[in-house]
């Protein structure tokens, strides 16, 4: 069979039209019609992502690490102190001088209920009233005696204390050593109309006479104590046994004056001097004044009054305690020291005790201070035997008090 190219033609061109609908199927999509309508653009081909070419990781660089800073050691900044608080500061003491022109003015003693002064002198005894501000004579027509080394000074009556209210004691010191005497007289409240002689007193005890107890025989009856039901009395006789003497009182009574303690045995130091009872009556208290020429060498000693053991014995520093008193409003223990070898240092101390150890204070200083008492009302009178000035006629030593306070 035959073909003509007229028929050839139109066969072609149906098999091409079919040809181009099969393939352009594939590149059709939906409109929201659900037409289909033919992309007139050609289809671009999908790019593939482009696979990036792996970067070499650098490796990380480490952060220098700061070396460690060295820290500065801090300053510590000054510590601010803190002020120092300051002790109170004590007020001064002042020391009123009431009675003057005295020679060798030693003991004193505070009568009870009247608080009249008695102050002991080498001419005598005599009372002081310090409300009426009087001074009377009470007890004269004493010997003398000399006392001392340097520095000698004529003496007459010593120690004074009351037995009672109305019982003075009187320690002699006017006669030569076996040969004093323990006076107690008996005194009122108001001043004596006429002053009394010596030998009047209602008892009268000793002498201590030279014997297998006292070498010498005792004197110098300087301190004078009552307590636990006796007298005691210090003695300057026999330096080698330092004798406390004793006088037990009966029904109002002194027996017999007897060397009873022996302080030198005791403390290897001789003189003993002032005399007290601690404030509970328990303890009998004795200063050793030591040697007259030797510095610093004074003790603080404490005795049972009733056997006479040494229960304790301190060292002072102090050079010749004369005077010891408790203050009744502050329990606290005074001394005077005389200081004989230099009696610029002399004056009034506050004997502070800490287990076996004393500090003494000064209080104040004074001019060859004696003895000293408190009042009732804590008041301190006070004795010194001064420094003679220009005028022979008059006597340096002298009564004077401190108020209450101490």
């Amino acid at each position: 069979m035959q073909w003509n190219l007229q028929q050839i033609l139109k066969l072609s061109a149906y098999c091409l039209t079919a040809v181009c609908l099969t393939l352009g199927s594939s590149h059709l999509i939906a409109d929201e019609k659900g037409d289909k309508k033919g992309d007139e653009k050609a289809a671009e081909k999908k790019e593939e992502p482009k696979k990036e070419a792996p970067k070499k990781e650098e490796p990380k660089k480490e952060e220098k690490k700061e070396a460690p800073k060295k820290e500065e050691p801090k300053k510590e900044e000054p510590k601010k102190e803190e002020p120092k608080k300051e002790e109170p500061k004590k007020p001064a003491v002042t020391v009123k001088t009431l009675v003057t022109n005295l020679e060798s003015p030693s003991g004193i003693a505070i009568q009870e209920g009247t608080g009249h002064v008695f102050v002991a002198s080498r001419y005598g005894v005599y009372r002081y009233d310090p409300k009426g501000k009087t001074v009377d004579l009470e007890i004269d027509a004493y010997p003398t005696d000399i006392y001392g080394k340097g520095p000698k000074y004529n003496i007459g009556p010593l120690g004074l204390t009351f037995m009672s209210k109305d019982m003075l004691v009187v320690g002699d010191g006017s006669r030569p050593d076996g040969e004093e005497l323990v006076r107690i007289y008996k005194v009122g409240d108001k001043p004596l109309a006429k002053w009394v002689k010596e030998d009047t007193a209602a008892q009268t005890l000793g002498p201590i006479k030279a014997g297998d107890k006292s070498a010498k025989g005792e004197g110098n009856f300087y301190g004078v104590a009552f307590g636990d039901g006796a007298i005691f009395v210090t003695c300057n006789g026999d330096d080698t046994k330092g004798w406390v003497a004793k006088s037990v009182v009966k029904d109002g009574k002194a027996g017999p004056l007897e060397p009873s303690i022996e302080t030198k045995t005791a403390t290897n130091v001789d003189a003993p001097a002032a005399i007290t009872f601690t404030l509970d009556g328990k303890e009998l208290v004795v200063g050793q004044m030591g040697e007259v020429n030797v510095a610093g060498d004074s003790l603080l000693t404490f005795y049972d009054p009733k056997t006479g053991k040494l229960t304790k014995s301190l060292k002072t520093g102090l050079s010749d305690i004369a005077g010891l008193a408790y203050s009744p409003k502050t329990k606290k223990l005074y001394a005077t020291d005389f200081s004989w070898v230099d009696a610029a240092k002399g004056g009034l101390f506050e004997l502070k005790i800490e287990g076996d150890k004393v500090t003494a204070e000064q209080i104040v200083t004074l001019d060859k201070p004696a003895a000293i008492a408190f009042d009732k009302e804590g008041n301190l009178y006070l004795s010194t035997f001064g420094t003679q000035g220009k005028d022979p006629e008059k006597s340096p030593g002298s009564l004077s008090v401190i108020k209450a306070g101490l």
